[in-house]
């Protein structure tokens, strides 16, 4: 191996190279024994060894030449040796069309093809050097061909606008761009951020401006839409990827770093910057749709400016080919919903979403679940499996619960503690008892004191019986008083007193006897 100190701006030092000539001359060594004798690069061997059979240097000679002049005497330059021209230099422009055109298609093919061609060619080694010069030298990239309604590609613009909200705070608007791959047709506007919500809800606005949907959408890798950015099978963010079923358009993430796969969309959004962005700069704004109002003329004329390379406008473009060639909108929109996932509370069969607990089967305690939430509705999913489905409620800290997601018990439980259940068993009491059990919720306490209170009086209804309980009630009634308290001690002062009842037999004598 060459080490840093046997080289001279590059060249072997003379006396490494005097070395191989003798262990060569004098010992008929090979190129492979040299190298493991000397450690230098077989290559290097190789080098040093055709340039002195070339210019005659032998061993003896190397020996009588000075550094300097060995050095120059391999590294001269022989008169009129030159590489001969070869006819017929391959079209390397030709060579790459080819190579990027059809999957099977290599170098070594085209190569050999060529040689077969014109009778002479270069080695396959130089073939491939001089065509990785060219490739470097022209900066090749791939032209991307777009059919019509074939691809929709969307990105945020690096510029944004600032608008001062109703507390007064200055805020940002991302602008959201989309474009159309063969017609160049722009939809932009302005979000409120790159969230998951107002990226999906800007795709499936600029769909319905489209008139149509597209049979892919090529985005960038945001986390709004790849969760996990993998240039074979990446990871689609779950509600991007609804978004794409519903609407039936393939979503096609850009490779990271590369911006070219999404050339069209960069191009669109250095047009919106330009001549949509730029104008408004100094415009002072109060909301997000003031901004849009300030936008869509701009972005009208965009769309109706005449592209050079094409001679007619993006608008022309779009009615003329790629309008009709647009899927259909779905009949239904997209509801937009955030996804999450929880395990269900161990102790009460509930999930937590937003400061609110909604109800599940009893049956998946401490099993995970996926949650989507969107604006009026949160549903709970068990592999892929609707389990429950609530409407969502705003009220923090509180529980929402369906009856049939209660173990046996608890809804039993739950059924015999409800208001109506102890009306029901007041009324069949009586009247009385039904109107002191109205009081008692009518009551300014707590709804569970009410309860207990009523379990005190059915607990009086067992002892004293429930025609007593109606008496002591409709006492408690007569003076107002609602209180499970009062109504013990008006039964307990009507209780009369136990008397004994003389027992009649042949053996025992009676009270008479003894008169």
């Amino acid at each position: 191996m060459v080490r840093r100190r046997d080289l001279t701006q590059g060249v072997l030092v003379m006396n490494r190279v005097r070395e191989i000539l003798r262990l060569r001359d004098e010992q008929r060594l090979k190129q492979r024994e040299i190298h493991r004798a000397t450690g230098i690069a077989r290559s290097c061997i190789q080098r040093y060894l055709q340039l002195a059979s070339v210019h005659g240097v032998t061993r003896e000679k190397a020996r009588s030449l000075s550094d300097e002049e060995l050095r120059a005497a391999l590294l001269r330059k022989i008169p009129g040796r030159r590489r001969e021209a070869i006819q017929g230099e391959p079209d390397y422009a030709a060579i790459h069309r080819e190579l990027v055109s059809r999957k099977g298609v290599t170098l070594e093919l085209l190569w050999v093809e060529w040689v077969n061609r014109t009778g002479a060619g270069y080695s396959y080694s130089t073939f491939c050097r001089r065509y990785a010069e060219w490739s470097r030298a022209e900066k090749v990239t791939m032209r991307q061909h777009y059919a019509p309604g074939e691809k929709m590609l969307t990105d945020y613009a690096g510029e944004t606008l600032s608008y001062t909200d109703a507390d007064g705070k200055t805020c940002k608007a991302e602008i959201f761009v989309a474009v159309l791959g063969f017609s160049n047709r722009i939809y932009t506007e302005p979000t409120h951020s790159q969230k998951v919500i107002d990226w999906v809800n800007s795709h499936i606005r600029a769909f319905h401006f489209f008139g149509g949907v597209s049979a892919a959408t090529v985005t960038d890798n945001l986390k709004s839409a790849v969760i996990k950015v993998n240039s074979y099978e990446p990871e689609l963010q779950q509600t991007f990827e609804e978004f794409g079923n519903h609407y039936n358009t393939t979503i096609l993430p850009a490779r990271a770093r590369k911006p070219r796969d999404k050339s069209k969309a960069e191009k669109a959004v250095q047009d919106v910057e330009r001549w949509v962005l730029a104008p408004l700069r100094h415009v002072n704004f109060s909301s997000l749709d003031e901004i849009f109002a300030a936008m869509k003329p701009l972005m009208g004329v965009l769309n109706k400016k005449l592209m050079q390379e094409y001679g007619v406008s993006r608008d022309e473009l779009f009615e003329k080919e790629e309008s009709q060639a647009l899927r259909p909108l779905p009949t239904l929109p997209f509801v937009v919903g955030m996804w999450k996932r929880a395990r269900v509370h161990s102790t009460d069969y509930h999930v937590q979403i937003e400061f609110h607990w909604y109800s599940v089967p009893y049956t998946l305690v401490g099993k995970e679940v996926w949650i989507k939430v969107s604006d009026k509705l949160v549903e709970i999913f068990s592999g892929s499996t609707r389990v429950a489905a609530h409407v969502k409620s705003y009220r923090r800290y509180r529980f929402t619960t369906l009856p049939e997601h209660m173990p046996p018990h608890h809804a039993a439980f739950r059924t015999e503690r409800s208001k109506d259940s102890f009306l029901a068993w007041a009324r069949s009491i009586g009247p009385e008892t039904e109107k002191q059990v109205q009081a008692l919720f009518a009551s300014p306490k707590h709804e569970e004191q009410a309860f207990r209170s009523i379990f005190g009086l059915k607990r009086l209804a067992k002892m004293f019986g429930n025609h007593a309980l109606e008496k002591g009630a409709a006492r408690a009634n007569g003076l107002g008083i609602a209180s499970q308290a009062f109504v013990r001690r008006c039964m307990e002062l009507q209780k009369p007193e136990k008397t004994s009842t003389p027992i009649e037999h042949e053996n025992i004598r009676g009270p008479g006897y003894y008169h």
